[in-house]
């Protein structure tokens, strides 16, 4: 063979060597692709604990949640005014105690640091757990406020998961019409999270395609299934918002108007500065309203507390006041009417009161 020849040869083999490293480095990385791809599909549970807020799964919480030794289910202050009470506030009391109000859902809470007990429109309740302090953190006794927040808190310790469900709130269930599989990716190849059993209710949390259903067992596990494998879809709850059952139809020239004494008004402004002076009015007056339930003939009228107009120093004291009142005016059936102050924000005081005059 030539000299020439032989350095074809060669060249060819070279290129056939590279051609050849070439097609192995790229079947190698599909091979990779696919692992890593697939390696999603059978991914293994994390073993912290799972929060599930309604329809909303893996919830990403400011702070970590706590369950004490008693199965009391805590979230921390930023949680609760994440979730479910951005108003929440606080004062300290005379012990140097940090006490927490809120008006969620209508009612009126108290929670003091380390008491076993709370209030709920002044009726004292004890519970099991407590607001307490941990690493710097204020933390509530969440499964102890499902009647101030209209809950329904469970956690199912062999599952690591806390289901937090908002009664007010919509909700869609379905019917297994045959032994399946809940999976974890919208793919038949994927990890299967549990079998489902013909005749199993599950929660709808969400419709991705024609196809896939994303739904949540009873006992919280989530995954998807066909939509053809489920039926009798039903509104198992609808939504309904407590904040706008307001009283209305209030006839000034008909029903019934309580006017507070004058008493009520002397330092009126120092009063409401902090919660126990607004709760002594708020019990002054709801006691007045009780008398006159009580003692009178309505005859189908509506009954008002009014609050006359008055020079207001803090405009945050006087709305707070505002909201606490209407909670025991509402509570006993009464409407509460106010007269405008001056410089106060009349789009908010509609959202805090039941009548402006």
């Amino acid at each position: 063979m030539s000299r020439s020849a032989k350095k074809k040869t060669k060249l060819k083999i070279r290129k056939n060597s590279l051609l050849y490293k070439l097609i192995l480095v790229t079947f190698l990385l599909i091979i990779i692709l696919n692992i890593l791809r697939y390696a999603a599909y059978f991914k293994k549970e994390d073993s912290s604990i799972k929060v599930m807020i309604q329809n909303e799964v893996n919830v990403e919480l400011e702070n970590e949640i706590y369950i004490d030794d008693k199965q009391v289910v805590y979230l921390s202050e930023a949680d609760i005014k994440k979730y479910f009470d951005k108003n929440l506030y606080y004062e300290i009391n005379e012990n140097n105690k940090r006490k927490y109000f809120s008006l969620a859902q209508n009612k009126l809470l108290e929670i003091t640091e380390d008491e076993n007990c709370i209030h709920i429109n002044s009726q004292q309740i004890n519970i099991s757990g407590k607001l307490m302090k941990k690493d710097g953190i204020y933390y509530f006794p969440i499964s102890e406020l499902v009647d101030v927040y209209n809950l329904d808190v469970n956690y199912i310790a062999e599952n690591r998961v806390v289901n937090i469900e908002k009664l007010s709130e919509e909700k869609i269930v379905a019917v297994v019409n045959r032994d399946i599989k809940l999976k974890y990716k919208m793919t038949d190849i994927s990890r299967t999270v549990k079998l489902l059993e013909q005749g199993e209710v599950v929660t709808v949390i969400e419709e991705m395609n024609s196809k896939w259903v994303r739904v949540k067992t009873s006992d919280y596990k989530v995954g998807y299934v066909k939509k053809s494998k489920l039926l009798e879809y039903k509104k198992e709850r609808a939504h309904f918002d407590v904040s706008n059952q307001y009283f209305n139809d209030f006839d000034m020239s008909r029903d019934i108007i309580l006017e507070p004494d004058e008493s009520v008004y002397e330092n009126f402004n120092d009063k409401i500065s902090t919660y126990e002076g607004r709760k002594e009015i708020c019990m002054q007056l709801s006691s007045k309203m009780k008398d006159v339930i009580t003692n009178s003939d309505l005859s189908n009228k509506y009954i008002g507390i009014k609050i006359r107009k008055i020079d207001i120093q803090k405009t945050e004291d006087y709305y707070r006041f505002l909201e606490e009142l209407r909670v025991y005016a509402n509570s006993n059936g009464c409407f509460l009417i106010v007269e405008k102050p001056d410089k106060i924000d009349e789009s908010r005081l509609k959202e805090i009161t039941d009548l402006i005059i």
